[in-house]
């Protein structure tokens, strides 16, 4: 596969897992019957495997060394940091909690599509 087709094959799994992360989070501000349906959970999780090959193929298409490449190293450790906080979103017991936490990993991923889209580090 090329470059172009396994950038636009992860830039889909990117935007399904947003979409996904968003249904589960809101279900779980509501009623949870979303988020703890086995098949939303399941794919949820087959998504963002997925999307982590994807990125991984492109390391290796790109012939790119995460640690050498400024803007790349920051979105990796945001990708952590976005999964970290879904883990504190998930385990909040108030609304507020969840709110927040919500807030917190849009604001993430906001900084994480900045940096895939200007490949421009933050420091």
């Amino acid at each position: 596969m090329d470059y172009i087709a396994i950038k636009h094959t992860h830039v889909l799994f990117v935007v399904l897992s947003v979409v996904l992360f968003y249904t589960r989070a809101f279900s779980r501000l509501g009623s949870g019957k979303i988020a703890a349906n086995k098949g939303v959970f399941i794919t949820s999780h087959v998504v963002d495997t997925l999307l982590l090959l994807s990125a991984v193929a492109l390391l290796i298409v790109a012939s790119l060394n995460p640690l050498t490449v400024p803007w790349l190293w920051q979105k990796i450790i945001l990708v952590v940091a976005y999964i970290v906080i879904g883990f504190k979103l998930l385990k909040a017991q108030s609304k507020q909690q969840k709110l927040l936490w919500l807030g917190v990993n849009t604001a993430v991923l906001l900084a994480i599509g900045y940096l895939a889209g200007s490949k421009s580090a933050f420091f």
